[in-house]
């Protein structure tokens, strides 16, 4: 309930790339042998479902299906994969007949995805009626690494898919230039531009634009003097590693630029 309530409020995309890493991360898991496989799979503590069973929730109620994100926890309780197949179906079922009362109640339902839900839903079906003749003729260790590879695959997945629709809603972009003993990088985030400079002389640092407003009350003195006299002020706050915070006005005035750092 509290991860449906929250999609109105928050985006998720955010929420997918941590999911994307998480999934990742489940990469050694594919390399282990058998036998370490055996000797560290200690199963979880049971009270672990409960917490499991919030945070399935809570995500999914985010990010919509998640099931594999789970699928670790799953493997490390010692069922048998049949079990474990059985245990994410009747999982699934309560957890998405309430996520539909849920979204119906608070108004996120549409005909299209009525629609996609159904024909998910066949696939589904299908699916599950089919991998019953194929669960007999895999080893549970086979199994594992089928269930490890499917939740790397998806991270993959999920990763590429995320990042590119995150670079495209927060207009995300990054340019390098090299000149002499200077090395600019420009990295451009929601409208905002992040210039980070290493120069040997000077060192590593970190400028950001800022408005009038975000200055220092001593330096509005100076920014209000300053504006009658320039055509236009462009502000930045430059951080380095070992001193105080400063300040940049880059003042321009019939096309010529004066710079005070201060």
């Amino acid at each position: 309930m509290l991860g449906a309530w929250l999609i109105k409020y928050v985006n998720p995309t955010y929420l997918q790339l941590i999911v994307a890493f998480f999934l990742i991360l489940n990469l050694p898991e594919l390399f282990k042998s058998k036998k370490k496989e055996t000797e560290n799979n200690k199963p979880y503590p049971k009270f672990l479902l409960i917490i499991i069973g919030f945070c399935a929730g809570f995500v999914s109620g985010i990010t919509g299906a998640i099931g594999l994100l789970f699928n670790r926890f799953y493997l490390r309780f010692g069922l048998k994969k049949e079990e474990i197949v059985a245990t994410r179906a009747a999982n699934e079922i309560f957890l998405h007949f309430i996520k539909l009362i849920i979204y119906v109640s608070i108004g996120l339902y549409s005909n299209t995805a009525l629609w996609l839900g159904l024909t998910i839903a066949v696939a589904t079906i299908i699916s599950s009626y089919t991998v019953k003749y194929i669960l007999p003729y895999l080893s549970e260790f086979l199994f594992k690494k089928i269930g490890y590879s499917a939740m790397v695959i998806s991270g993959i997945v999920l990763l590429i898919g995320t990042s590119e629709k995150i670079i495209q809603q927060d207009n995300i972009s990054f340019s390098a230039t090299h000149e002499n003993s200077e090395s600019v990088s420009k990295i451009s985030w929601r409208n905002t531009d992040f210039i980070i400079e290493f120069a040997f002389d000077d060192g590593f640092e970190v400028e950001r634009p800022i408005k009038p407003s975000e200055l220092p009350d001593h330096l509005k003195e100076k920014y209000e003097a300053l504006k009658n006299q320039y055509d236009k002020i462009h502000l930045e706050k430059v951080f380095t590693i070992n001193n105080e915070p400063a300040y940049e006005f880059y003042c321009y005035k019939n096309g010529t630029l004066t710079k005070f750092e201060i």
